[in-house]
């Protein structure tokens, strides 16, 4: 899977599609929380390497809604999409 994050300014959010080619699902990262979590300071290059970085945890996170798990905080504002 590649990590390709692409930001969606009209829902200010992070958008990456489901692991292994799963096009049912995608991910989507709340721009706040990753500002929160990189720092207020964090550029756009900063963030994504924030991004990047947490890569495991968030698709843990998502792993975990796609089966019905629970999410600890601040993983737990990871959200999973369905697509059309």
């Amino acid at each position: 899977m590649s990590a390709a994050f692409q930001f969606d300014d009209d829902r200010g959010a992070y958008i990456l599609a489901g692991p292994g080619g799963d096009t049912r699902y995608r991910i989507v990262v709340p721009e706040d929380f990753v500002q929160e979590e990189a720092g207020a300071g964090a550029d756009a290059d900063a963030r994504l390497e924030w991004l990047r970085a947490n890569l495991p945890q968030i698709l843990a996170a998502y792993t975990a809604r796609v089966e019905g798990g629970w999410v600890k905080a601040p993983w737990d504002r990871v959200l999973v999409e369905e697509t059309d």
